[in-house]
């Protein structure tokens, strides 16, 4: 016979695989999606909306205002996609997609994801410096 300290330590092991089980099931769903996008690309979901370009572009912002992209001036190569990641969106670019490379460094986007930098990089030198970096260092 089981001690009610016992009950309550298997009923709490039970609830917390209960609980793992859950989240694998949630990360296996994501996967199996995942690779069917990969597998079948009219399985996609493709096609623009301004709620996506607007996503895209946060995600942008949130990349250079952390450093992880740095601002482009709009030169790049452009050619056949080569199944490297975009450092946007970390998609593979596929052979059948255009990939776009700033002349400045190594990184390769989507074409979408690259115009999405782009316009974030303009955005960037468009606000200047911030208002307390104002008239440090200048001769006026």
């Amino acid at each position: 016979m089981m001690t009610l300290r016992q009950s309550a330590a298997l009923f709490a092991e039970s609830k917390r695989c209960v609980e793992q089980n859950r989240m694998l099931i949630v990360e296996s769903r994501r996967r199996v999606a995942a690779s069917r996008r990969r597998l079948n690309p009219w399985f996609a979901v493709s096609g623009g909306s301004e709620a996506s370009e607007r996503s895209l572009r946060a995600t942008v912002r949130l990349l250079l205002a952390s450093g992880l992209l740095r601002p482009i001036d709009g030169k790049a190569l452009a050619g056949q996609g080569t199944w490297t990641r975009c450092v946007v969106c970390g998609e593979s670019i596929t052979s059948g997609q255009l990939q776009m490379e700033p002349a400045s460094g190594h990184a390769v986007a989507h074409a979408p994801c690259f115009l999405a930098w782009y316009g974030e990089s303009n955005a960037v030198d468009e606000e200047g410096p911030p208002d307390e970096l104002e008239g440090k260092g200048s001769a006026a």
